[in-house]
């Protein structure tokens, strides 16, 4: 349980684009939690991440399918990744990290020197959140 809570927590890192979402409440899912395309619960899908970045960062329809493609990617890398049993917990994290780390490489290499302040205050916003869920999940134990 505590590998999978930690795998969320990453997950939800490694998509940044769920810090998008962040003033808006997620909303609540309904009974029978379908997860089709979705990257891992309350965190919506690639489509739900693109119109959020395109909202706060105004994407053109360029950049739109170029950040849809690397989001689509990366959630393919994640689900393969969290299937090999063959790796570790710590194995799996820092994986996590890397591909949490190359996503936003990639994102803010197509934007536009205006987008790009806003992009990383997102970023940085939702590592701080992620932080502290991390810190709050700790004292839980």
């Amino acid at each position: 349980m505590k590998l999978m809570r930690l795998l969320t927590l990453v997950a939800a890192c490694q998509f940044s684009m769920a810090a998008l979402a962040q003033q808006t409440p997620p909303a609540q899912e309904s009974g029978d939690h379908k997860h089709n395309g979705h990257m891992g619960p309350g965190m919506g899908n690639v489509d739900d991440h693109v119109k959020e970045l395109t909202t706060k960062l105004n994407l053109t329809t360029d950049q739109q399918t170029k950040v849809k493609s690397i989001l689509e990617e990366n959630h393919q890398k994640i689900q393969s990744m969290t299937k090999d049993e063959s790796l570790s917990k710590e194995q799996k994290h820092a994986r996590m990290k890397e591909m949490h780390e190359s996503v936003h490489a990639q994102v803010r290499n197509i934007l536009t020197d205006d987008q790009k302040p806003k992009f990383d205050a997102m970023v940085k916003d939702m590592e701080d959140r992620m932080h502290a869920q991390h810190s709050s999940d700790k004292d839980h134990k």
